[in-house]
């Protein structure tokens, strides 16, 4: 039996190197997601024989026990470090079972374990992967309704935009800003979705500066008409994790979105704009932006 621990922030030094260096530029495998949406998943871990070993408690279920990909350097010794969880779960009395795991990891876990496991491709969770300069600069005919509305926007309120890096002192606004926007929402037609959203984002922004968020916030007259933040999952990829923005405001989505790119994503290849988890709008609006590539994600299970 595992001896797993619940993700704090103050983890970090200890498990962001295995995050980092082996979490495949997925938001899944990210020290803000793991502590964030702890209410949701209640991520636990623990590191044996230097191997990150993460158990996502609270989708458990009396018949199986939950975990994400293992991470480290495995694949010389990968039915070992399997094993291990085959034998944590048994512990339980339950079936071994992985959440959101990549194509690779896919591929080795059924070579070494054929006719053990079947998988589900999950559409809603596959993350999407965009070219950061492409982001940056929309440039050609696909993204050309993108540059138009950025154009509109600073059409529309020439003279009259900041746009400023979050730092201390602007949370409070943004703060505020969250405040106001999750109400407005929730008062139209109430989504459990986003008021678990909201409180994850809150305790984002209450940790701005200990999970290393980059991001920006956009004034008009000096109120706050939307902000976007992310962190970096790696040397090569951005995680943009927050974009919100008054839908009273022309152009304020593709602001944000560029405005990103253009501010807080210089150095890294690609930017990892998260699922869509099935929302209709969700899924049109990343798809609008031509993502490079889906990062595909399987949900599998022993039989």
């Amino acid at each position: 039996m595992i001896d797993f621990k619940p993700v704090k922030i103050s983890d970090k030094p200890l498990i962001n190197r295995y995050l980092r260096e082996f979490g495949s530029s997925s938001c899944q495998h990210s020290l803000y997601l793991l502590t964030g949406l702890s209410m949701k998943y209640g991520d636990e871990y623990a590191i044996i024989e230097d191997v990150l070993f993460i158990h996502r408690k609270n989708l458990d279920t009396k018949e199986k026990r939950v975990y994400l990909a293992p991470l480290g350097n495995i694949e010389n010794d990968f039915q070992k470090y399997i094993d291990i969880l085959f034998e944590d779960a048994k512990s339980h009395n339950a079936k071994l079972s992985f959440f959101t795991v990549t194509e690779r990891f896919k591929a080795d876990l059924f070579s070494h374990y054929p006719e053990i496991f079947e998988s589900e491709e999950s559409r809603d969770y596959e993350e999407y992967i965009y070219d950061t300069e492409s982001l940056a600069v929309l440039p050609g005919r696909p993204l050309a309704p993108k540059r138009n509305r950025v154009r509109a926007f600073y059409s529309s309120y020439e003279g009259q935009i900041s746009i400023e890096n979050i730092t201390n002192n602007n949370l409070t606004d943004i703060l505020l800003f969250q405040s106001e926007w999750i109400k407005d929402r929730l008062a139209e037609e109430y989504d459990e979705m986003l008021a678990r959203e909201n409180e994850a984002i809150k305790f984002y922004l209450a940790n701005y500066d200990e999970l290393e968020f980059k991001g920006i916030v956009v004034y008009v007259r000096g109120t706050v008409v939307g902000y976007a933040a992310g962190v970096s999952l790696n040397d090569e990829c951005m995680d943009e994790v927050i974009e919100k923005g008054r839908k009273d405001i022309v152009g304020i989505y593709q602001l944000l979105c560029n405005e990103f790119a253009l501010l807080c994503c210089k150095g890294y290849k690609y930017i990892n704009r998260e699922e869509d988890l099935g929302v209709e709008g969700l899924r049109r609006a990343k798809t609008s932006y031509k993502p490079l590539y889906m990062l595909k994600k399987y949900i599998i299970n022993e039989k």
